[in-house]
């Protein structure tokens, strides 16, 4: 059992069993109110400086001021989407023990809400992280027979959400607990779960005590504009559905997924692009049910035992669908023809690979299969005991936004500790850090970045620098770098063969990645952000009026990998040009969002890059192709959306081989709704 604990002068975390809140955690004592208060006291801090940066912009005079690059008036109208400023991170802590609530944990403000075009809009459910010492060892427990949660109900014992959608619930994060329903709750649900951009659940476990396994839902995400949802290790036990998702067009991520003695579907599929990755189900009732008209969905690499021998494993009744590699044990079909609205084929115990609306070439091919790349699973890297943990704050960083911090992180780094991390502030930093083979974890603790004039002019340049080798990999987690963080610069340069995975990190306004060494192993797990610049760009013949005072250059990949072999779990880079660039290197994705008319995936040199599931949006009507394949092997599942007929790809694939392009069009791909459309397992392989 793994137990995640952190030093004692780690200011970004609450324990919860620790004054001033002092919740029990030995299952006797009702927590219920004491923990809404710590997550109403951590959104409070949120509101404060939201309506902050309300009154500043509203005293500007100028009708169109700007305060940051999404922070404005239009025609005199605010739009305050988030705060100018976000309050100092915080992670609410649970060490090991059982703490029992009674209703539903969440905040509890009735105007959370954002400004756009001078209106309320959207709710303001960010930066809401929920962090156990173990999922075995800890448990939040519901109390059993309560009335509130009788059949009928669908009321969650954890809620990310309160109202119908969010744009900014940036970094909500759940992790390392077990959430039990109890017994005699049949309208009970473990977790409703949301998430923009970037989000995570991993290592929980969601249970219904009941004899009968009672319940509703044990995880589901259910409200509008959920845009990044990466869940990991998540096993569910009981209830009648075992998980939900339902939100229109957006995308989720699930990988490492047991599902077991649900009542009635073990996974249902809605209206979402939804990608999973092995599941595990020990389930007789249906252990996928594809429901949503307009709903996109890919299953990889699944087992499913104990199945009803009358019954199908997988009911497909509508939308778009990708199965690869399922075995199945008891249930009389894996997926029946007839038994579907669509020309499924009726297999059996195994199925090797199945795409509803597809293939789609080019060219001529001669294996219409996927590419089915190899996968590798992100390494894990050793939680160190608190003792070789080290912060940049002892070595002089104020975490102000104002003072420099480069130095200070340089000798927190060069320390000699495995682990160094940032206490909650904004650092500023203004050259290269150098992340030295002594260091196996640079943890942020969510905090957030400002780039100094130096650094935002240094183009190809990493703030910071991987250069050295090493046989031990080197995790990047838990960051927030918000919009005081632009420039020219790239948050990381690669520049040596070590193993480097990043893992929950958003970078709001400046691209992420690059290497200068081939070779290199890279694995990215809930990581994305914007490349700057205000939406809309790509359709201005000019930039804004103040825009010049934010510098940005959207020709920059957002990622861009050389060589390397890399594997991505819920990415999701926007507004460049360039979104993900393979130059010759090998590039597995799982669930991705990219946004506005850059180029979601391009693919040269030789390289092979496999994309199963995900969503490119709000595309802008112009001459840029969703996909390029320029003499290299690229497949992919993908959906396309936009909120406005033209915001679309009129070229879905353009595609050279022996210096012959051709191109695969928007009417060419089966329509979801107003313009967008699926590219429905595209296929291009390198020719001979």
């Amino acid at each position: 059992m793994v137990s995640y604990r952190y030093p004692r002068e780690c200011t970004a975390i609450i324990d919860v069993t620790k004054p001033p809140y002092s919740l029990d955690n030995t299952g006797r004592e009702d927590c219920t109110t004491k923990l809404r208060k710590i997550i109403d006291d951590v959104m409070s801090a949120y509101e404060a400086e939201f309506y902050k940066t309300k009154a500043k912009l509203e005293s500007m005079e100028d009708p169109n001021a700007l305060i940051s690059f999404e922070i404005r008036k239009v025609n005199g109208r605010t739009n305050v989407i988030f705060p100018e400023n976000l309050p100092p991170s915080k992670i609410i802590y649970f060490p090991n023990g059982t703490y029992l609530v009674s209703d539903t944990i969440s905040y509890f403000k009735e105007e959370f809400r954002n400004i756009l075009s001078g209106l309320r809009h959207l709710e303001m459910n960010c930066q809401l992280r929920f962090m156990g010492e173990s999922m075995d060892g800890v448990t939040i427990k519901l109390k059993d027979n309560l009335p509130a949660f009788e059949y009928g109900n669908d009321r969650p014992v954890i809620s990310f959400i309160q109202g119908e959608a969010s744009n900014i619930a940036m970094t909500n994060m759940l992790e390392n607990l077990t959430i039990s329903v109890g017994k005699g709750n049949p309208g009970a649900t473990g977790v409703r779960y949301f998430a923009n951009n970037t989000g995570a659940v991993r290592n929980v476990r969601i249970i219904s005590e009941d004899p009968e396994y009672r319940g509703n839902t044990g995880f589901s995400v259910l409200n509008e504009k959920i845009s990044a949802c990466y869940v990991k290790n998540l096993e569910v036990i009981g209830f009648n559905y075992g998980i939900k998702v339902t939100p229109a067009v957006l995308h989720t991520t699930f990988e490492h997924i047991t599902l077991k003695h649900q009542n009635r579907v073990g996974f249902y599929a809605g209206n979402t692009v939804i990608s999973i990755r092995d599941l595990i189900s020990e389930n007789q009732v249906p252990v996928l049910k594809i429901d949503g008209k307009i709903g996109i969905v890919t299953l990889t690499d699944a087992v499913f035992t104990g199945g009803n021998p009358l019954e199908t494993a997988i009911r497909y009744n509508y939308g778009q669908c990708f199965l690869r590699n399922i075995k199945s044990e008891g249930y009389e079909y894996i997926i029946r023809e007839d038994m579907t609205f669509t020309s499924a084929p009726s297999v059996k115990d195994y199925l090797k690979e199945y795409c509803s609306h597809g293939p789609k070439f080019a060219f001529e091919q001669e294996n219409a299969y996927s590419l089915n790349l190899p996968v590798l699973d992100t390494p894990e890297v050793l939680w160190d005991e608190p003792e070789n943990w080290v912060s940049v704050n002892s070595f002089g960083a104020k975490g102000d936004g104002i003072n420099d911090d480069t130095d200070a992180i340089r000798a927190a780094m060069n320390s000699g500790k495995s682990t160094v991390y940032f206490n909650p502030g904004r650092y500023l930093i203004n050259g290269v850090i150098e992340i030295p083979k002594t260091v196996k974890r640079v943890n942020f603790m969510y905090c957030d970045l400002a780039s100094g004039e130096k650094l935002c002019k240094m183009a190809d340049t990493g703030t910071f620098l991987v250069k050295e080798d090493s046989n031990e990999p080197l995790i990047i987690e838990d960051l927030f770098a918000f919009e005081k963080f632009f420039g020219y610069m790239t948050f990381l340069e690669h520049a040596s063969k070590r193993t480097v995975i990043l893992s929950d990190v958003h970078v709001q306004t400046a691209s992420i990645y690059f290497n200068t060494v081939k070779g290199g192993k890279v694995f990215m797990e809930n990581t994305g952000g914007t490349i700057g610049g205000i939406p809309g760009a790509g359709r201005r013949k000019a930039p804004l009026p103040g825009e010049e005072k934010f510098p940005y250059d959207r020709t920059r990949p957002f990622f861009k990998f050389w060589g390397q072999e890399v594997y991505c779990r819920q990415i999701n880079p926007e507004r460049a040009l360039h979104e993900v660039v393979n130059d010759g290197g090998l590039l597995w994705v799982m669930g991705c969002k990219t946004e506005e008319e850059g180029i979601a995936y391009e693919t040269l040199n030789g390289g092979f890059t496999e994309v199963i599931g995900g969503i490119f949006t709000i595309g802008l009507g112009m001459e840029h192709p969703a996909i390029i394949n320029n003499e290299s092997s690229v497949s992919v599942f993908a959906g396309t959306s936009g909120m406005k007929t033209w915001q679309t790809w009129p070229i879905a694939v353009r595609e050279t081989q022996n210096g012959v392009t051709k191109e695969l069009k928007r009417e060419d791909m089966p329509p979801i709704f107003m313009e967008s459309y699926t590219i429905p397992l595209y296929i291009g392989r390198k020719q001979k």
